[in-house]
């Protein structure tokens, strides 16, 4: 398992490497599926759904490692366990949405705003 979540981690911080003229990156693995994907295997396919949870949490840790550190909201739950849970329920209501969508959606809930 440590294995699987290094190799997320390190596919989150490539993830966000290249970039095109317009500031947009490309999204690799299984970022670019769709948050239906991610509930089906939450109901389904229990090593799958963690390759997704792996994918997410490590997408947050790339753009924290990316960005210096991540200023927290003084009131979030960054356990692993409340950030799956945060990502289930958004995708419920973004199941076109992908898991990258859902997982930048995430850090947003996540960073405090700028003072």
């Amino acid at each position: 398992m440590r294995r699987i979540m290094f190799a997320a981690a390190v596919a989150a911080v490539f993830a966000s490497a290249p970039a095109k003229a317009d500031g947009a990156y490309v999204v690799w693995g299984i970022g670019s599926k769709t948050c239906g994907a991610w509930t089906d295997a939450q109901r389904t396919d229990k090593g799958r759904y963690e390759a997704y949870q792996s994918w997410a949490h490590a997408f947050v840790t790339g753009a924290a490692f990316g960005r210096q550190g991540l200023a927290l909201k003084k009131d979030v739950d960054i356990n692993a366990e409340a950030l799956t849970k945060w990502v289930d329920d958004w995708c419920d209501k973004n199941p076109r949405m992908t898991v990258e969508r859902a997982s930048v959606a995430l850090l947003e809930h996540l960073a405090d705003a700028p003072k």
